[in-house]
């Protein structure tokens, strides 16, 4: 098999196992709303129907202390939470404060890095939904240098 092929059939297949596994698209479908939230709690609520949530490790947040460019913040995202249901990224100051929702589907390892934007200093929450439909959170406060949804 010549090389190209092989790497085009590995990246095909990594790609559709990455959709069969994990997506937004179920939450964009059922909460639509949520994404144009302007307050954090509001697209908590459209989410999960509440904005209780207990504050432990089960969710881990792992970004900088201080973001040079808030234009393209590292974010990693996981969960020690067997069977986790939902996990959802919600960064405080922006003007649509819901960034990523991930529907997880049954053996997914619920472990993703991503870049996010940042409009000024403030708290990234992670939200995590557990089997039963308990919600975990993990907030992290991020100082914004430069740019960014503001400029």
């Amino acid at each position: 098999m010549k090389r190209r092929k092989f790497i085009g059939l590995g990246f095909a297949t990594m790609a559709v196992t990455a959709l069969q596994t994990v997506g937004s698209a179920n939450i964009l479908k059922d909460h639509p709303k949520a994404f144009m939230d302007t307050k954090p709690e509001d697209a908590i609520k459209d989410i999960y129907g509440t904005t209780s949530v207990m504050k432990d490790d089960k969710a881990s947040l792992k970004l900088p202390d201080i973001a040079e460019n808030g234009g393209a913040v590292p974010v990693t995202v996981s969960t020690s939470l067997e069977n986790a249901k939902t996990m959802t990224l919600i960064i405080d100051g922006n003007p649509h404060p819901l960034a990523v929702a991930w529907d997880l589907q049954e053996g997914t390892i619920p472990k993703f890095s991503t870049r996010i934007k940042m409009r000024k200093t403030g708290n990234v929450r992670l939200i995590v939904e557990d089997a039963n439909g308990k919600l975990h959170e993990a907030i992290k406060q991020v100082k914004v240098t430069v740019g960014g949804c503001g400029g």
